[in-house]
């Protein structure tokens, strides 16, 4: 069943091995496979056309790794990319200050 993945969603394959069908991913999945991530919210029809354009995905809800570092691992990459926290004064702030666009 062709579908598009709102979220990823892990599953087995045919051979029992484990594969993961990425958020964002448009593609084919066994019908089996397919139903069980439309059901669990992970997945929509990719045939489907939406006529309302649909919102990004909050900044809490990407993983691009900056929770996982520590305030001055933060504070160093925030350098790197020449982005003011000189007004951060929390991890959390550090985080919001790179999420920017």
């Amino acid at each position: 069943m062709y579908v598009r993945m709102k979220k990823a969603f892990p599953f087995k394959g045919d051979q029992g091995e484990k594969l993961t069908a990425p958020r964002g991913w448009i593609g084919n999945l066994p019908d089996e496979v397919a139903e069980a991530a439309i059901k669990g919210g992970f997945a929509v029809d990719g045939r489907q056309i939406s006529s309302t354009p649909t919102a990004p995905p909050a900044p809490e809800d990407v993983d691009d790794g900056l929770e996982a570092k520590t305030k001055p691992e933060l504070e160093a990459l925030a350098a790197d990319r020449g982005v003011d926290i000189s007004k951060a004064k929390t991890k959390a702030d550090v985080i919001e200050a790179l999420r920017k666009p």
